[in-house]
């Protein structure tokens, strides 16, 4: 009897933390991917200022989920042709790729320059920009990146 009452007690412990650690890893997934972002959007400022170089953040790069932080080449012909993600240049990043089920959305192309001043390629979008990462529909980030590439986060 003693040990029925053992495995019932262990089983309805047990029920309670896996879904509790499971949405604790959710969470987590979310928080490390936008802390991730960030740092490379800081990484892009930095190499534009050391460098004096104008640099891209660019995502969905070289395919969706992915991002890089890409060295402005100077050629039109080289910085805005249909394969830039999949080449690869000198003080250009690695690709970064987003956890399972963690997605950043539709963000626009950050390009920072040798002053550390940000802008934004796509037409219509402005700074701050605003970037929300988020695990299905269940949890998501956000991260505001200023004109000077300050970056502050909020949790939803």
């Amino acid at each position: 009897m003693e040990m029925i009452v053992v495995v019932a007690l262990i089983a309805t412990i047990g029920a309670i933390a896996v879904p509790a650690l499971s949405e604790s890893t959710n969470r987590n997934s979310v928080w490390t991917a936008s802390e991730q972002i960030g740092s490379q959007i800081r990484q892009a400022r930095l190499k534009a200022i050391t460098r004096n170089q104008n640099f891209r953040v660019a995502f969905d790069c070289p395919s969706v989920g992915q991002y890089r932080v890409l060295a402005v080449q100077e050629d039109p012909a080289i910085d805005d042709g249909p394969d830039r993600c999949n080449e690869s240049y000198e003080f250009d990043s690695g690709v970064f790729s987003m956890p399972v089920n963690v997605s950043f959305g539709d963000v626009p192309t950050l390009q920072v320059n040798g002053r550390g001043i940000y802008s934004v390629l796509d037409v219509g979008e402005v700074l701050p920009l605003t970037i929300t990462v988020q695990y299905s529909d269940t949890h998501s980030r956000s991260l505001t990146v200023s004109l000077t590439g300050q970056i502050s986060f909020e949790d939803f």
